[in-house]
């Protein structure tokens, strides 16, 4: 009787703890409807277990790279004319940089800002820059460099003589391309012979002399060679003589340089033979500067 009690019992709890299992059951979890397999091709409840279409990046909208076109003109024109190296200072001029104003005095961009306080290789047209260090003194044979002051432009006392026997030493070969012209203090003749190919003006610093492959290059005046080289765009072999502390000359396009820089050199004392060194024909670029800005060699040489 008691056996019979307790298995009773027991069926009874057991129903019990199966009707509580049904009242707490947990509802399943619901189902988000994701796209066909149709409409993106690709997308599937089979790898797709959440229903949610996959990921697709957005398409790039960014502009296609398109390279400059070669030969197109930024309207800057870099300013690599000849300068005097002996100079203390430099007056900054239109097409000047930290670049090519160190590249032209042969100082380092470094030394320039320093000596300047330059930031950002921030100048201005008409700035005066200071070209070497403080207490610097110019080599013998010119007067100590001080402040460049430009000067109002004066017509020089000229006096016209006629030409003279040049002499002939045994380290140097001189000749002569026509008549002596003093301007200033300073004897002038002309740098070669031949035609005027382009005169001076404002698409011209200097005056264009055309000749034969080879001619020679005379020097215009007395001097120092200061500068002996191809280091400056559009000049070619260049040769720049500072006859003193206002005027130098310069001689571009040429085939050959026969002096050095630092050596003296005389009036008609060949220094170069003709060429065409950058150029598109055979000529001699030369320019005259009176306080580092180009002159008229007309008003200097004997025409």
């Amino acid at each position: 009787m008691l056996k019979k009690s307790v298995n009773r019992s027991g069926w009874c709890l057991l129903v019990l703890a199966l009707s509580a299992c049904t009242l707490f059951k947990q509802p399943a979890a619901p189902i988000e409807p994701g796209g066909s397999d149709t409409a993106t091709g690709t997308a599937t409840t089979a790898d797709n277990p959440y229903g949610a279409a996959p990921y697709t990046p957005p398409a790039n909208t960014a502009p296609a790279y398109t390279p400059a076109v070669a030969g197109t003109s930024t309207g800057y024109v870099g300013n690599y004319s000849p300068v005097d190296i002996n100079a203390a200072t430099h007056t900054v001029q239109r097409g000047d940089t930290v670049f090519n104003i160190s590249k032209r005095y042969q100082i380092t961009q470094d030394n320039l800002r320093s000596w300047n306080n330059i930031l950002e290789n921030e100048i201005k047209v008409g700035q005066v820059l200071r070209v070497k260090p403080a207490g610097y003194v110019a080599p013998a044979g010119s007067t100590t460099t001080a402040t460049t002051v430009t000067a109002p432009v004066q017509t020089p006392n000229t006096t016209t003589t006629t030409s003279t026997n040049t002499t002939t030493t045994s380290t140097s070969k001189t000749g002569s391309t026509g008549g002596v012209r003093s301007v200033s203090g300073i004897e002038w003749q002309r740098p070669t012979s031949g035609n005027i190919l382009q005169g001076y003006g404002s698409s011209s610093k200097g005056i264009d002399y055309g000749g034969n492959a080879g001619q020679p290059i005379l020097a215009a005046a007395s001097g120092k060679v200061v500068y002996a080289g191809n280091g400056l765009r559009g000049y070619g072999n260049l040769i720049i003589v500072q006859h003193n502390q206002t005027y130098l000359t310069a001689y571009g396009n040429n085939q050959n340089i026969l002096v050095k820089e630092g050596q003296q050199v005389k009036r008609g004392q060949q220094i170069a033979t003709m060429g065409n060194t950058d150029a598109k024909r055979t000529q001699l670029h030369f320019e005259l500067r009176e306080n580092g800005q180009p002159q008229d060699p007309n008003r200097f040489l004997p025409m």
